[in-house]
């Protein structure tokens, strides 16, 4: 229905992505509202004025839109981060940000956490475009795959991987080496949602014979309850979620449409999660890899 959609709009002349974005813009402008989030919006922007270097792979097409898609995703980020955080009675912290492509959320966290904590901050990337950005902020960066982040022993108090297990290609031995390797007790992710979980793969689903990166590729979109058993599996339990819809809820057939349309072109929303250490499961399983 999409695709002729597209056809018949582009037959009389019509702009697809002006409209999609449009659309789009509208949506996210409903969600904001409804949710809440335009006062931490404005405030992330006056933290980091410029996101359009945030991904490698967007520099080129990022516009007002792009900006306010993202954006607002930092914003439901930003709030995981501070539910993590609340109950911590302590002076100062050291975050590792695993997937970090910009220093972003880390110059985020500071400001937002500036009168509670003393903050510390690490970036983790396999991209060596990524570790120039955060490096170029003043930010420390390890450039390694997050499977393979050793700290040697350090200290840490909370982990962050936003929109980064689901490029991964076993998410359960990055949960099972983090929870084993390191004393930190609190994890916050984000990913994409989806009611039913799937393979994503698009790159070779639709013969895309040209080089790209981790960032571009997705392995495995799962849905909520199928990302917490595989946690739970790895060493990890779920304390709190939440999800960002990219859309109002609740509005007769506005919803549904919105619903139907973000499926159909991008995702719903994203999930979001605030994990704690919990091996008791995991280390039942005999075999896991070292």
């Amino acid at each position: 229905m999409l695709r002729l959609a597209k056809k018949i709009l582009t037959h009389i002349g019509i702009d697809v992505r002006n409209v999609h974005e449009r659309l789009s813009g509208y949506s996210i402008k409903l969600a904001i509202k409804q949710n809440g989030y335009a006062e931490m919006l404005e405030r992330l922007r006056t933290i980091v004025p410029d996101i359009s270097n945030q991904e490698s792979s967007e520099a080129s097409t990022f516009n007002d839109y792009w900006e306010l898609k993202r954006r607002t995703l930092h914003v439901f980020q930003c709030r995981m981060m501070l539910k993590a955080l609340e109950m911590l009675q302590q002076d100062s912290l050291v975050v590792v940000d695993i997937g970090d492509s910009a220093g972003t959320h880390m110059l985020y966290l500071r400001d937002l956490t500036r009168n509670k904590f003393s903050l510390d901050t690490v970036s983790v990337n396999l991209d060596p475009r990524a570790i120039k950005k955060i490096e170029a902020r003043g930010l420390k960066a390890v450039h390694c795959r997050a499977e393979e982040l050793d700290l040697g022993g350090r200290s840490v108090d909370l982990f962050t991987s936003f929109q980064m297990v689901e490029h991964l290609h076993n998410p359960a031995l990055f949960f099972r080496r983090l929870a084993k390797k390191s004393s930190c007790c609190r994890m916050v992710i984000t990913v994409p949602y989806l009611k039913r979980s799937r393979v994503g793969l698009h790159h070779t689903r639709y013969g895309a014979v040209r080089p790209f990166f981790a960032e571009d590729e997705h392995i495995f979109e799962l849905c909520p309850r199928d990302w917490e058993l595989l946690i739970l599996h790895a060493g990890w339990r779920v304390k709190h979620s939440e999800i960002y819809y990219q859309y109002p809820r609740r509005i007769p057939v506005v919803s549904t449409l919105l619903s139907w349309f973000w499926k159909n072109t991008d995702y719903e929303g994203f999930w979001g999660a605030v994990l704690e250490k919990d091996t008791t499961l995991s280390d039942c399983y005999q075999d896991w890899e070292n």
